[in-house]
């Protein structure tokens, strides 16, 4: 008399056995690795959001700083127009001297 199931081996058994405790333990560690990756994305994500709100507040620092600089120029060029003049025939002798070299 035999003891196995009919079309089963004591074997095939074990196999299987085997095979459902290897894909247990990769849905495990897949299932760790998913919710690491999420946990990083996430970080990620808030990086991100906090770096774009920085640069939105450095930018409008920028803004408002290149307002300023307009402001003390016009200041400047309305206390010493003669300065002002001297200074931009300067600039245009130097750029075209610049552009001129070749």
């Amino acid at each position: 008399m035999q003891n196995t199931m009919q079309g089963s081996t004591p074997g095939a058994t074990s196999t299987g056995r085997y095979a459902e405790n290897v894909a247990d333990k990769a849905t495990e560690s897949l299932g760790r690795l998913t919710e690491t990756a999420q946990q990083a994305m996430e970080r990620l994500s808030d990086v991100a959001s906090q770096t774009a709100n920085r640069l939105s507040e450095k930018g409008q620092e920028l803004w408002d700083m290149r307002g300023q600089a307009a402001d003390q120029a016009r200041s400047y060029v309305r206390e010493h127009p003669i300065a002002t003049i001297g200074i931009a025939i300067a600039i245009g002798l130097l750029i075209s001297r610049l552009t001129s070299r070749r």
